[in-house]
């Protein structure tokens, strides 16, 4: 296997465990909407804008899996990604610092993981993003150099 399919495999995998992870939390926080809301309502960071960030962040989760399924959308979409995933880390550990007793507003099974795991969880995807944006720029590079690309999404 060439280093450009092995470049290509990993950044359709790194997508696709972002477009899982997005996609299941965004759903599990309308699932469970009213908790969803209820606990970010109890944030010190959040509080005052608990309803519009519980609507707007599985909104936005739902557009940034969207964005990294295209092909030509799916660098905004891995920066994005890596966006998010800071700000969930920075959030995670001011709660930790400050507020280590509050309950999780994440969705699904995620919830289930001690604020210290959350935040080692967080820490990895936002490593994931950055790898997944540099194997995409190299793939970028190869295609504006004249080599075929072929999307995989």
């Amino acid at each position: 296997m060439t280093n450009n399919k092995i470049n290509r495999l990993a950044a359709q995998i790194i997508c696709n465990l972002f477009v899982f992870l997005f996609l299941y939390t965004a759903i599990s926080k309308f699932h469970e909407f009213h908790a969803f809301s209820s606990v970010l309502g109890k944030s010190p960071l959040i509080a005052n804008f608990s309803f519009i960030i519980a609507w707007l962040l599985p909104v936005v989760e739902l557009s940034v899996a969207v964005l990294l399924l295209i092909s030509h959308t799916r660098m905004p979409g891995l920066y994005c990604s890596f966006f998010l995933m800071s700000l969930f880390t920075l959030y995670v550990g001011f709660m930790i610092a400050f507020t280590p007793h509050l309950p999780c507003s994440c969705g699904g099974v995620i919830r289930e993981l001690s604020w210290r795991d959350h935040l080692f969880f967080n820490v990895c995807f936002t490593v994931l993003a950055a790898v997944g944006i540099s194997v995409e720029k190299k793939q970028n590079k190869i295609t504006k150099t004249g080599n075929r690309r072929i999307s995989v999404a």
